[in-house]
């Protein structure tokens, strides 16, 4: 069983996955089901049984083997966990790191309790971190623009949470080049990299890949036929939308 509640003064969601009871109770050990965690652009604190632990971002699907037990997860929008860390986000892509090997004078952790005490624990972090943080909205801005398709909108700009409005946003279809991209953001094609690099754990190309690649996911989920959802996602066909997927998924 999941579910996850979304902790807007965070930029992060909340969520608890569980053992399925009648699962195991049909003896079908969660433990010898393989997981796919696809990529999406976002970095996690997660507790698993009685560790903490860093989910960097992942370029392609990462395939793991869980054990029965809970897990509980903060998912942050793209760009936030490597502020509230202070550490570049290149450094654990791609990879899973104890908290304790991050984040300094980490608080003792009480884990192994309740699915809503180890999310306390959890969310008390957080919150230290970001006490002690006053987040940069570029990165949610960037994020935001390589996630949709691109035709400028004259003198829109992104009026988002206090403290992000100014930034461009972007409607229509259209597939714009990254160095259009650094220039909305008045960025030159290196310092964009430099900085997607150091936000997101890789490059700008290959987050709008994986950005691009979820919203048509999303919008096949809500009924969309894969062509449709293709268009409206800014590929150039469904084609384009399977030949994405197989390399984001490893197939």
């Amino acid at each position: 069983m999941y579910r996850e509640v979304s902790i807007p003064r965070l930029h992060a969601a909340l969520w608890i996955s569980e053992p399925d009871l009648d699962a195991s109770a049909a003896g079908s050990p969660e433990s010898e089901t393989p997981r796919v965690i696809v990529p999406d652009g976002c970095m996690d604190l997660i507790v698993m049984g009685s560790t903490a632990v860093i989910a960097g971002a992942d370029s392609t699907a990462r395939r793991i083997t869980t054990g029965p037990g809970r897990a509980v997860g903060l998912r942050f929008d793209p760009g936030v966990l490597p502020q509230l860390l202070r550490t570049s986000a290149a450094e654990l892509a791609n990879q899973v790191t104890p908290i304790a090997e991050v984040v300094t004078r980490a608080p003792s952790f009480h884990l192994g309790g309740s699915a809503g005490d180890d999310a306390r624990e959890l969310l008390d972090l957080a919150e230290a971190l970001a006490s002690r943080t006053v987040i940069d909205g570029r990165p949610l801005a960037l994020a935001r623009a390589l996630a949709q398709p691109r035709v400028p909108a004259g003198s829109q700009t992104f009026a988002g949470s206090a403290g992000f409005a100014g930034y461009p946003v972007f409607v229509g279809s259209g597939a714009g080049s990254i160095a259009e991209v650094a220039a909305d953001f008045a960025y030159s094609p290196r310092q964009l990299r430099r900085l997607s690099a150091a936000w997101f754990g890789y490059g700008p190309k290959h987050l709008a890949k994986i950005l691009r690649w979820r919203s048509a996911r999303e919008l096949i989920a809500a009924g969309h036929t894969r062509a449709a959802a293709a268009a409206l996602a800014g590929y150039a066909d469904a084609a384009h939308l399977w030949r994405d997927e197989r390399a984001l998924l490893g197939r």
